[in-house]
């Protein structure tokens, strides 16, 4: 992956995914500080704890501790508490969302028509 995985991306930055829940999380919590809900440095201490705490040796579960963390944020930040995220989890395992595909290209702007 490029860049840093601690930091908000960036636009033009490229960033990799094994799965559409991986990337769904990322831009979450991504819109979640452009949209200006917390500062940078609370997620990032929150993700450098889970992967200190539970985050495997060779970095497999990135994206586990990636949610992990962002759940924790949603708690103390009061956007959600336990059991809400309990109740969503469970909706999305029992009805997961269509594989979506996604290809980097300029976006094209049709002229105002006056």
């Amino acid at each position: 992956m490029a860049g840093d995985h601690n930091a908000p991306v960036r636009p033009g930055e490229e960033r990799t995914f094994d799965e559409p829940w991986q990337a769904r999380i990322f831009a979450m919590v991504n819109a979640m500080h452009g949209a200006g809900h917390y500062d940078w440095r609370a997620f990032q201490e929150l993700l450098i704890d889970e992967i200190a705490s539970h985050g495997s040796a060779d970095g497999h579960d990135y994206y586990e501790r990636w949610l992990a963390a962002a759940e924790r944020l949603i708690i103390a930040r009061g956007f959600g508490d336990r059991k809400e995220l309990a109740i969503i989890r469970q909706r999305l395992e029992d009805h997961p969302p269509p594989r979506t595909t996604s290809t980097v290209a300029p976006l094209a702007v049709e002229p105002a028509v006056t």
